[in-house]
Parts: C-alpha cells; structure tokens; sequence
C-alpha cells in the first residue's frame, strides 16, 4: 500500500481530514451479480439502452435522464436507479479507506457504497450519519460520528428520493447544493489547511 505523506498522516491522527467520493469509486463497489457501478457516462448510456433512447454524441448523464423523465416519468427514472444502484458491495479497499477517522465525507454519489464499508466493519472507528438536503437536522458528535453528505441526493435514505441527475434538476437544486457544500466545508477547510501546513492531498 502506498505510504502516506507525513502531513496527510498528522491531519488523519487528529481527525481534521476531508474526503472527497465521486463515481471513479465505482469500480471498487459491486452489485450481487458482479457488476460494478458505472461512472456518469457508462450510467448515461445505460439509460439510453434500457428506455430505447436513440442519441447521437457524447452521452451525458443530465441530458439522458431528462429524456427519461420526459418520456417515461420521474418515479421511473428513480426505480432503475434504485436497481442499478442497489446492494453495492464495497471491495477491501473501500473498506479501509473507511477505517480512517475522517472529519466529513462529501460524495457526489447516490448510492450506500460508503455506509455499507462502515456496516462491514466489526469494529468501525466512527458512527456515520448520512445528510442529504441543507434542511435536514441531524445530530452528530465530532469525537464518534462522521457526516457523510450526499451532495447530488441519496437514493436509499427515503421513499422519495429528491437527486440532482436531471439539467432541470441542477438548476433548481443549484442553491441549496451549494449552501449545503459550503456551509459545511469551510471550516473544515480551514483546520485542515491549517493541520497539514497548507496542503491539500488528493
């Protein structure tokens, strides 16, 4: 396993990291037939497959499911989502990116691939409390619990998921997306810029 830079090593030991999950995750989660989640534009292409859409370019995500909306419907759209994205299985590595303390974790993702790698853990480091929407209250202790906050929405958390997938979507959602990263970043941001003495890993 790669060895950690001394400074990434100090913020993690003192609880003041930031993780940032996007789709690139996906290969390292798979479903119970073996697939692993697609990233925007294998998702994109595999709405277009399933609900006939004939579409010429580059596929695009937001583009594809507001097609799909339009044609089908948005409880449609949702229900295979929630199929294709459901009982994702996070693989070793996952698992121990997990067994980090971490300050926060932000995701772009709509699945529990994070939460099912703490569920995993006989003896998960922190109790994760996952946020979707900047109205939503939810209590958290810093010294035993990590946020996990959906940035684009959550599928499984609700029987009426509200995602950010569609072009319209993003526009709508544009706002309250934003107080919800912001509000929360900036001052985690803050002490971690300050514990790793002014870097940022990726």
């Amino acid at each position: 396993m790669t060895e950690l830079p001394l400074g990434l090593r100090h913020a993690l030991e003192a609880n003041e990291c930031v993780l940032f999950v996007g789709s690139g995750i996906g290969c390292y989660l798979k479903n119970s037939v073996g697939e692993t989640a697609p990233d925007g534009f294998s998702l994109a292409k595999e709405l277009a497959s399933h609900f006939n859409i004939n579409y010429s370019g580059e596929y695009n995500l937001a583009k594809i499911s507001k097609i799909v909306e339009i044609r089908k419907g948005r409880a449609e759209l949702i229900a295979f989502l929630r199929t294709r994205l459901a009982d994702l299985q996070p693989d070793e590595n996952i698992q121990w990116l997990c067994s980090l303390r971490w300050k926060a974790i932000f995701t772009t993702n709509y699945d529990r691939g994070i939460q099912r790698a703490y569920e995993l853990s006989s003896k998960p480091r922190q109790n994760f409390k996952t946020i979707t929407t900047t109205s939503e209250i939810v209590p958290f202790d810093k010294r035993f619990d990590v946020p996990i906050y959906h940035l684009h929405g959550a599928l499984f958390e609700s029987e009426n998921p509200q995602i950010i997938i569609t072009e319209d979507d993003y526009s709508i959602f544009k706002e309250r997306r934003r107080m919800l990263f912001v509000r929360n970043l900036g001052d985690a941001l803050d002490k971690l810029d300050k514990t790793a003495g002014g870097e940022i890993y990726t």
